[in-house]
């Protein structure tokens, strides 16, 4: 396949190492800012806050996610993450920024980070598949990207492994900060996909601990934003 062709279905590429009809595609994944809880993500009408977050108040301000995990965004990240597709990279940020949070231009927030791998799955996926999202977005909203030393985690069996009861179990305690990085900063947590959140919180969690003044949230994609 030549440079000029798409990286989803080898027609001639427009844009981002995709063409027209595909980029289209993706483009019909974007998320409703007025069918989700503004807090969580998940499904709420008129984008108003969900029971469940008033009732039970999150440790981060805000969730957002760009697009449904559904094809063929979803099987780009799958390229991406289990196969090492690099190229996909550039088309997975590109339609991430295109959907940006609608409150991130009034959160304050001042510095952004990646939600990390622990040290033996980076080592046998070969990197952290959020690390390129979060330098996109540092470099297009001009924040700086936190090092990797700034937060250790525990190696854990993989979230998207275990059943949805299971997953805030699994990331209990997962985290380590050196907290030089994170006292009283608003902290944007970038992930490629949000499925219960769990991971989301406890990291968020574990900030506010060490100091964070606010943490807030943006994934890719959600895999329950729809009822």
């Amino acid at each position: 396949m030549g440079n000029k062709d798409c990286l989803l279905c080898h027609g001639a590429a427009v844009s981002d190492g995709l063409c027209a009809g595909c980029a289209q595609d993706l483009s019909a994944l974007r998320t409703d800012a007025a069918a989700v809880c503004p807090r969580c993500g998940r499904s709420s009408t008129n984008g108003a806050v969900c029971g469940r977050c008033q009732q039970t108040p999150l440790p981060f301000e805000r969730l957002w996610a760009s697009v449904y995990y559904e094809a063929p965004a979803s099987n780009m990240l799958y390229a991406f993450k289990h196969r090492a597709e690099r190229s996909m990279l550039r088309p997975l940020c590109s339609m991430m920024l295109s959907h940006p949070p609608p409150w991130l231009e009034s959160a304050g927030v001042d510095c952004v980070l990646a939600v990390p791998l622990s040290k033996q799955r980076r080592l046998f996926r070969g990197f952290n598949q959020s690390d390129g999202l979060a330098g996109a977005v540092g470099k297009s909203y001009g924040l700086p990207v936190l090092p990797h030393t700034a937060v250790f985690r525990r190696h854990h069996a993989p979230q998207s492994t275990l059943k949805q009861n299971e997953r805030r179990k699994n990331v209990k305690n997962a985290f380590v900060l050196n907290n030089q990085y994170v006292k009283n900063r608003k902290i944007l947590l970038v992930d490629d996909v949000a499925t219960t959140g769990a991971t989301f919180e406890e990291l968020a969690r574990t900030l506010k601990r060490a100091g964070a003044s606010a943490v807030f949230c943006w994934a890719l994609a959600h895999t329950q934003l729809k009822k």
